[in-house]
């Protein structure tokens, strides 16, 4: 797991590849990053939500406000680069 501008994100190697998604789960905050995957899936260690890494759909209901952001990752040499918005979807104000 990376942190980013305040933003949690999860770096996943798999057979099918690398993969980055929001680290923290929609529903009860838990590190995606320490859940256990399995077919391109990640659990939450909390409750077992299951995220789609290729896409980050929330695969246990039809709710897509559950799903998690994914952000496009390669590697140029030894780094890993995701690739960030250039602008923030939102802004938080203090």
């Amino acid at each position: 797991m990376v942190v980013v501008d305040d933003q949690w994100i999860g770096l996943f190697k798999t057979d099918e590849g690398l993969f980055a998604i929001d680290a923290m789960c929609p529903h009860a905050g838990a590190n995606l990053a320490k859940g256990g995957i399995c077919d391109g899936v990640v659990s939450c260690p909390v409750h077992l939500w299951r995220f789609r890494l290729s896409d980050g759909k929330y695969l246990d209901a039809d709710a897509e406000r559950f799903n998690v952001k994914t952000y496009v990752v390669r590697t140029d040499d030894d780094q890993i680069l995701v690739e960030l918005p250039a602008v923030p979807s939102t802004v938080r104000l203090i």
